[in-house]
């Protein structure tokens, strides 16, 4: 190993590890302004930092970037519907009935969003435990789809019957712990980046890789395809039992913000290697890491890992409990738990990893879609301020562009660009 290589091996153990004590500091832990920002920001860079570069790299090429931004930029604009109804919609829950029609009708829409989200949660599990299945047999030098879906299929089962016998409290625990270690991995891997970049430009080799992108409407339906790397802002609406909505929406733009920013870091420093891709693989980032420092890619299967088993817990727990409160409690969450269970096992079995994706964007752009449907409902039928009529105009255009993704989005592996 030449001394660049052990220069850059060093500054990302140094600067993950810097990270990874300061997300542990006493001031960290007890600030309820990072806690109510770490859960959403854990969710939005998740795996979706894991897929995003082969993801884009293959399909539009060294305009990944821009694509980027623009994923992003709708990301925080539908995030500005779902704050609205935090502020907004959400008080009515509880006064419906006494309120008039439309106010009924603002919470039966909000009840049926609950269930687009328990089931694009259940298509996020399946693909949360496919990817961990496919970093870790990647760490052996394995790519083998009956053992990668054999390996998910026993996790599933093993979340739902703790679920169902026992519950996921415990499980859940670990959701600190993966959520530090992968923002301090993340924080390590943008730093190799960085130092890769630096030196190629020093030295006269920065340059971009030969890439030949089609535009057409395919490109444009993988890219709507896309759309779940950004999902996870959501969550806080649903942090009401622990934080105030003030809280929840203050915390939600900083997750939105920062999460952007690491997401536009990472592709703009990233995009000297997109041209190393590839065939297009789930585990393509840990050819890309390979060629930053030789630490990297184990450091990437212990963050997928640990992060991807948190979330499909989380994930569970959730479709558990967004069915059991949409029901009224009619079903109970550890019912909803052998239902997740049943139904990942069948998609898993049914899909490719990059498929899921596709459906689980289309899933949450549904969700999204509602929400985007109730901040403009409550404008007109609420609110009746003519003044907000081009806020109105605004959702629903978001409303409208949602439902595009929901019906139009594909998997960046179909039509023959596997």
């Amino acid at each position: 190993m030449n001394a660049m290589a052990w220069l850059t091996n060093s500054l990302i153990v140094a600067g993950t590890l810097g990270v990874f004590i300061f997300l542990w500091l006493p001031a960290m832990r007890s600030s309820r302004s990072w806690l109510a920002t770490v859960t959403p920001l854990a969710s939005i860079i998740g795996s979706g930092f894991l897929v995003v570069a082969p993801l884009l790299g293959h399909t539009v090429g060294n305009y990944a970037l821009f694509a980027m931004l623009g994923i992003v930029a709708l990301a925080y604009a539908v995030g500005s519907a779902v704050r609205y109804n935090i502020l907004n919609v959400e008080p009515l829950s509880d006064a419906a009935d006494s309120k008039g029609p439309a106010r009924t009708q603002l919470v039966w829409l909000e009840r049926i969003a609950k269930i687009v989200l328990a089931f694009a949660y259940i298509i996020a599990i399946t693909f949360y435990l496919e990817l961990l299945a496919a970093f870790v047999l990647r760490l052996f030098e394995v790519q083998h789809q009956i053992a990668q879906k054999s390996i998910a299929t026993i996790l599933i089962i093993f979340i739902g019957g703790v679920g169902f016998f026992r519950g996921l409290k415990r499980l859940e625990q670990l959701e600190e712990y993966s959520v530090n270690t992968k923002l301090a991995i993340i924080a390590g891997f943008l730093l190799g980046l960085a130092v890769v970049n630096v030196h190629d430009a020093v030295v006269g080799s920065w340059s971009l890789g030969d890439f030949d992108v089609t535009w057409n409407t395919e490109t444009v339906r993988k890219l709507l395809g896309a759309f779940l790397i950004v999902q996870g802002f959501e969550t806080s609406r649903y942090l009401g039992n622990a934080y105030s909505a003030s809280e929840r929406v203050a915390t939600m733009r900083y997750a939105q913000l920062l999460s952007a920013a690491i997401y536009i870091v990472f592709i703009g420093l990233a995009s000297i290697l997109l041209g190393d891709l590839g065939s297009i693989s789930e585990t393509g980032i840990i050819s890309l890491s390979s060629q930053v420092a030789v630490i990297v890619p184990f450091m990437l299967v212990v963050g997928a890992v640990t992060a991807q088993f948190s979330a499909a817990v989380a994930d569970t727990l959730a479709s558990g409990g967004l069915v059991e409160a949409a029901t009224n409690g009619a079903v109970g969450s550890r019912k909803v738990y052998l239902a997740v269970m049943f139904l990942a096992i069948g998609l898993l079995w049914s899909s490719h990893i990059f498929s899921i994706i596709a459906y689980a964007s289309r899933a949450f752009a549904a969700y999204y879609a509602i929400q985007c449907g109730m901040a403009a409902l409550h404008l007109v039928l609420v609110q009746r301020d003519p003044r907000g009529l081009i806020k109105t105009a605004f959702f629903v255009l978001l409303s409208i562009a949602m439902v595009v993704i929901a019906i139009f989005g594909i998997s960046a592996e179909s039509a023959g660009s596997a």
